[in-house]
């Protein structure tokens, strides 16, 4: 089976190579190959590409769509690899705006495009397109639009045409979020029969089931679309009009998203460098060791930290008696948002008890342990690659005898025989602020299974060195969060969160009193710890309400937000978990950057 999916594979390609008319699968060591001359970058795809949805972007529903659509369709922005945030500076990722403004109450972005930017089929990129994108998402029922979508139908609330290559939108409030809601693609209008000057009676429904789902023929990015048989691959070829290479022209001659669904399998016919097998492995979620040896046999390797971060919850409130946050939650004008009396969590209500957790669980053992050395350990509640992330805070280190030392002064003293040998005895309140007197210091530690489970065992072995007793559950997913975080009556869980891009300096979402709400209708918010701190609250308000979001500006308000999170410890901080980006010793030019793995992929030569 393994051969025939080679030669299935093999045959794909060497087909693209075919119908393109190259004569060599790429460049020779000496040679400088021309456009669509650098042979064919093949990625392996195990999430499959069996149920494809529309490669027309706001129609497409998972990665197997999205993943080949950001290489074929062009965006009003796009990010920086290197800061990770916007830039009008920004060249070679497909940014079609040049520039933009914001009003002064910061409601109105005004763009300026690029009028070097032309689709497939020789038609300018200008503003009516991006206008009929933004239409179409106002039109989301009708065109069957992917819910991805759905904070520009909700935010963007206003669009205008200026000139052929100016365009503003007005935001629903001011917010400096307002960017990463605008960097969406443009639609060619041209092709689909749009103009923004009778829209009244456009027939909507033309985009569901439209050529353009299964066969995009007026696209614009590094390559077009080829061909797509579902189940095996998705192919591209290169585009050599493209107009924002990052060099003079796209090189590889195509691009091919390959089913290989199982990781392992993907990996071994990674190394096995033959021809037609993948050449290049994004993002896999194991055999990082693996591919890390390779390196001696020249493979090539990136290892950096993740967006995606684990984290211990404890819960600060009381389990027995949740309630939301606070008094009306619903945002609207005049409500009465003042904070409930939430009761607290007998352990985890004290500060210094949550302090004395952090300093008493060793995360490099952590790391080395369960993770196999796959993670970077977390300072506070920002991601180490995050613009924001604070330059000089540290994190609480690994100090049994601070751990103590808060605990026995905040009143849970080891009193009974020893959890484990040599370990202090099992404590108890003597004199603590929440629990009744004598309450042992035990709690249950949930988690949802897999990786996270082993560490969980492993916080448990810890812990029981201070005299404190973890029982560990695992959970299946939607147990854990719908019925124990979602409806707050838990003690600690293991969880995770996967940070966007850029990375949010208003980490209100997850640690807000807007979003403690208990999932007694179904709809919980992710402050399930109940964590309130004022001064955090303002800083929220404050950081996306920036003149101008000013980048400096925000990073000071978030740094102000970390250093509160650090003394009150609204999670035990764990780790973010690493990502690997792997390419074969024949692709040139590949030059990862954290969670930009083929960034510059237009500039690759694949040599035979």
């Amino acid at each position: 089976m393994k051969n025939l999916t080679r030669f299935l594979i093999l045959s794909i390609v060497m087909g693209l190579i075919v119908a393109l008319g190259a004569t060599t699968v790429g460049a020779q060591d000496d040679e400088v190959p021309g456009p669509g001359e650098g042979g064919a970058v093949i990625r392996g795809n195990t999430r499959g590409s069996a149920n494809l949805g529309s490669l027309v972007w706001i129609r497409c529903d998972g990665v197997d769509c999205s993943d080949p659509g950001s290489l074929i369709w062009p965006s009003l922005l796009a990010l920086d690899p290197v800061t990770q945030n916007y830039s009008p500076d920004l060249q070679g990722q497909g940014q079609v705006a040049n520039g933009w403004s914001i009003s002064d109450d910061g409601t109105v972005y005004t763009f300026t495009l690029r009028e070097d930017a032309f689709w497939t089929d020789g038609q300018p990129i200008t503003a009516e397109d991006f206008y009929f994108a933004w239409d179409a998402t106002q039109n989301g029922e009708a065109v069957g639009m992917s819910s991805s979508y759905s904070l520009i139908q909700r935010d963007v609330v206003n669009a205008e045409i200026v000139d052929d290559y100016t365009i503003a939108f007005t935001m629903r409030e001011a917010t400096c979020n307002a960017l990463s809601t605008l960097a969406f693609n443009a639609l060619p209008a041209h092709a689909y029969n749009y103009s923004s000057e009778n829209t009244i009676d456009y027939d909507w429904g033309q985009l569901v089931g439209h050529p353009f789902d299964t066969d995009p023929t007026v696209t614009s990015g590094p390559f077009n679309f080829f061909r797509a048989d579902p189940g095996t691959a998705i192919l591209l070829s290169a585009n050599p009009d493209y107009w924002d290479n990052n060099g003079e022209y796209t090189i590889p001659e195509g691009w091919v998203y390959v089913d290989v669904l199982d990781e392992t399998v993907l990996v071994e016919r990674f190394l096995s460098g033959q021809e037609g097998e993948p050449n290049l492995v994004f993002e896999p979620t194991a055999n990082f060791g693996t591919l890390r040896d390779a390196q001696a046999q020249g493979f090539q390797y990136f290892e950096s930290p993740g967006r995606i971060w684990h984290y211990m919850a404890l819960n600060h409130a009381d389990p027995s008696n949740p309630v939301n946050g606070l008094e009306d939650v619903t945002g609207l004008p005049g409500a009465d948002n003042l904070p409930l009396d939430q009761g607290n969590h007998p352990l985890f209500g004290d500060v210094r008890v949550r302090q004395a957790i952090q300093y008493a669980i060793n995360i490099d053992e952590i790391i080395n342990g369960a993770l196999s050395g796959d993670a970077t350990p977390m300072v506070s509640g920002t991601i180490p690659t995050a613009f924001t992330i604070h330059p000089t805070l540290e994190r609480r280190p690994y100090d049994v005898d601070a751990a103590r030392a808060l605990l026995d002064e905040a009143g849970f003293v080891s009193t009974g025989d020893p959890i484990v040998d040599g370990g202090d005895g099992l404590r108890t309140c003597q004199g603590c602020l929440y629990a009744d007197e004598g309450t042992p210091f035990v709690f249950q530690l949930d988690n949802p299974g897999g990786p996270r489970n082993d560490v969980a065992i492993l916080v448990q072995a810890q812990l029981a060195r201070l005299g404190i007793e973890v029982n560990v559950q695992s959970l299946d997913f939607n147990t854990l969060y719908d019925n124990r975080l979602g409806a707050q009556v838990f003690d600690a869980a293991i969880a995770g969160w996967r940070g966007g891009l850029p990375f949010d300096p208003d980490q209100r979402n997850f640690f807000g009193a807007q979003n403690d709400l208990v999932d007694d209708t179904g709809s919980a918010g992710f402050n399930y710890t109940s964590w309130y701190n004022e001064r955090f609250e303002e800083l929220g308000e404050m950081v996306n309400q920036v003149v101008g979001c000013d980048v400096a500006e925000q990073q000071a308000i978030a740094y102000e937000m970390q250093e509160i999170m650090w003394e009150e410890q609204p999670y035990v901080w764990l780790y973010a978990l690493n990502t690997v980006y792997a390419a074969a010793p024949n692709v040139e030019g590949f030059a990862p950057y954290p969670s930009f793995g083929d960034w510059n992929v237009d500039a690759w030569v694949v040599n035979e």
